[in-house]
């Protein structure tokens, strides 16, 4: 009797996991000797470069068929030219990754008619953290903190007029009155760094993690002041620096600088609308286990890499958040940035 009873609940245990162990073997059976490719907006050699090229080495091996993993850089519009590749024109069999660069989400929510998607119906694979966006200058610039910058001119170098390297230090220009002057037509920071070391520009608004992955040094050596800084709270890295909504002097002011320092999407993967189902799963599966990877963790430390994984559930729900902002709030915040 005993021994039927567990023969029925073998066959029943069989009858449930059969068709998850079909799905797996589909989804590798699709993969097994394919290429899967992960856009990034921007040139190489920025935060986005280096952190996709470091994680393509590790990715394969937990997708299932373990397919080769490559990048491909298509700059252009702060990002904008891949994703509307990605999102419109690139197969949708789940063979193609994409980086968001730029805060994408709030350029589609400023209303940029270059913007051709719906951020809601990316399918988003996670993050690995968020992004903390700074204003940062030569020690040796005319001004080093917001307030010195407000009487004394600095250069920045931009990578577009439509990125948020450019439109970010655009709007605390024309709200908190800094005289920055803006340079744009980059292709990415490590060319607006080099342009730093070649005296054509005294600095650059984009991810700090740019400068501890690529020039770590010049943080170890005191060469940089940090004019704000761009996120939900203050960094470890620059417990000293202002966040911009800190220095926001009413309600909206505030709304404003906390809708622009959002930045949970700047980290993350996605997929396009139309990818099969099990694909997706599977994907978002082998990035969050990468993202936990201690041979993937020991790499990214190396360049400096800090790792606060953030599924794509949770991402999803702050781009919905970030969709809902206010139409009279959406328009002063494209006045100020130039839009």
């Amino acid at each position: 009797m005993v021994q039927r009873f567990a023969a029925v609940v073998a066959a029943i245990i069989l009858l449930i996991l059969a068709p998850t162990a079909h799905a797996a073997d589909a989804v590798a059976d699709f993969y097994k000797g394919k290429t899967v490719s992960m856009f990034v907006g921007l040139a190489a050699g920025g935060v986005y470069s280096t952190f996709a090229q470091t994680l393509s080495k590790h990715l394969s091996r937990h997708i299932p068929g373990n397919p080769t993993v490559v990048v491909q850089h298509q700059p252009g519009a702060g990002g904008l030219v891949a994703a509307n590749n990605v999102y419109n024109v690139l197969p949708k069999d789940g063979t193609v990754l994409f980086t968001p660069s730029g805060s994408l989400t709030k350029r589609v929510v400023l209303g940029e008619p270059e913007a051709k998607f719906d951020p809601r119906k990316w399918n988003w694979m996670g993050g690995w953290g968020e992004a903390v966006n700074d204003c940062t200058v030569w020690k040796t610039a005319p001004a080093t903190t917001l307030e010195e910058a407000k009487t004394k001119e600095v250069i920045i170098g931009t990578i577009d007029t439509g990125s948020n390297t450019h439109q970010n230090p655009q709007l605390i220009n024309n709200i908190l009155g800094t005289k920055m002057k803006l340079v744009p037509g980059y292709g990415g920071g490590s060319q607006i760094r080099l342009a730093m070391e070649r005296g054509e520009v005294h600095g650059f608004c984009g991810q700090f993690e740019g400068w501890k992955s690529a020039k770590p040094e010049w943080l170890k050596d005191g060469k940089l002041a940090h004019l704000v800084q761009l996120a939900s709270k203050r960094s470890p890295d620059m417990p000293n620096t202002p966040l911009l909504s800190e220095l926001a002097r009413n309600d909206e002011e505030r709304d404003i600088f906390r809708f622009i320092q959002s930045g949970v999407e700047d980290r993350s993967i996605v997929m396009a609308p139309g990818v099969p189902e099990d694909r997706v799963k599977a994907m978002e599966k082998a990035y969050w286990d990468t993202l936990h990877d201690p041979q993937f963790i020991e790499e990214a430390g190396k360049l400096n890499f800090e790792l606060f994984p953030t599924n794509g559930a949770d991402v999803a729900a702050s781009i919905n958040d970030m969709m809902k902002l206010k139409p009279e709030t959406i328009a002063k915040v494209r006045k100020a940035m130039g839009i």
